[in-house]
């Protein structure tokens, strides 16, 4: 005869069955209302996600002058407007250099082609035989008629009109929302301690948030100026080969970094096509994306994870995944903040024990 204990548990067992299955159905209903919510609230959130990273990146500096004896505020404005000053200044001295180029680019392919020629021949009789072979298994077709659909978009001044708004608008959301990031400090922050029930929970608080903010602070500023560096690099080799508006390549290719694999690809083929058309010759043309891409294997694979350490290391599959989902979901912004929000999700997730099976899952 079965015991009463074991037959309770055989009882419970299908309600727990249960219990369970709900459970996950819940967390999967979670997890898409909030990619839902994430992909449709994408112009409010970008901004805000922006100017919350700049005032972490930016904190040290107002930091700094605090320590001077200004008032936060001022100190905040000091850097805020540096920081503009920097921006204007960088896109008015490449303004001219990119419209140029967009201008000339589609003149300048047949000089490419000519550098190309020694790796295009091949390449034409590769294509030469396979359309003799097409030609060749080719059945004939009766013609068909073709209906044409004729979709008429908005007229190009409207548009024109109406993105430059939406990056008006949230650019300055971007800077005031810094600004009183960097203002109020860690306003919030105490407000959040305060309402901790026990002393433990407060103490535990102020650990995980120090942390948090020491290490995602060094990620960003490491970062960056890893990305820097690079554009300082590019900038140098095209200039020193004579390719045209180094500072443009230069300052592209910093900006494209925050993007891994995606990014350096791009990198790798813009590089590719300035060199070509500034250089006289193939060989000494492709000198600055080959400089560029030993530099960029050197610093990871040898320098960042020694920098880095294994607590900011991130797993490659984890960074390619959340590039791709983060770039769907937020187009070239979200590819580029793609792997700041990654980094920054792992450090708070290696500090709150529930989270640890994902910090553990994004480590390399």
């Amino acid at each position: 005869m079965a015991s009463p204990v074991r037959a309770d548990d055989a009882a419970e067992r299908p309600q727990r069955v249960w219990q369970g299955s709900q459970r996950m159905a819940l967390n999967g209903l979670f997890v898409i209302a909030l990619f839902y919510t994430i992909y449709f609230a994408a112009p409010v959130l970008i901004p805000i996600t922006i100017a919350v990273l700049l005032s972490i990146l930016l904190a040290p500096a107002v930091e700094r002058l605090e320590h001077l004896r200004l008032p936060r505020g001022i100190a905040a404005a000091i850097i805020v407007a540096a920081a503009l000053a920097v921006i204007v200044g960088a896109v008015v001295t490449l303004a001219g250099p990119a419209q140029e180029w967009v201008t000339r680019l589609p003149a300048s392919f047949g000089r490419v082609e000519e550098r190309l020629r020694l790796i295009k021949k091949p390449i034409q009789d590769i294509q030469k035989a396979t359309e003799q072979i097409e030609n060749v298994t080719e059945l004939s077709q009766r013609p068909q008629r073709r209906q044409v659909v004729e979709l008429r978009r908005p007229s190009f001044a409207g548009e024109l009109l109406s993105s430059t708004q939406r990056a008006a608008t949230s650019v300055g959301i971007v800077i005031i929302l810094m600004y009183f990031l960097l203002a109020t400090g860690d306003l919030f922050l105490r407000k959040l301690i305060a309402i901790m029930p026990t002393d433990e929970n407060k103490l535990r608080m102020v650990d995980i948030a120090g942390s948090v903010k020491k290490d995602i602070s060094f990620y960003l500023l490491s970062l960056t100026i890893t990305n820097i560096g690079y554009g300082v690099l590019v900038t140098s080799v095209a200039w020193y080969l004579g390719v045209e508006s180094p500072l443009l390549w230069g300052a592209l290719t910093a900006i494209l970094s925050f993007a891994p694999y995606v990014g350096p690809v791009v990198i790798v083929t813009v590089l590719t096509m300035a060199s070509l058309i500034s250089v006289t010759s193939l060989a000494p043309a492709l000198i600055l994306p080959a400089v560029y891409i030993v530099v960029l294997l050197a610093l990871q694979n040898v320098i960042s994870p020694h920098v880095w350490g294994k607590r900011l290391a991130l797993n490659p599959v984890a960074i390619f995944i959340a590039i791709i989902l983060w770039g769907w979901m937020w187009g070239m912004a979200g590819a580029l903040l793609a792997v700041p929000l990654l980094a920054s999700f792992k450090i708070v997730a290696e500090r709150v024990s529930a989270l640890r099976p994902a910090a553990e899952f994004l480590g390399p």
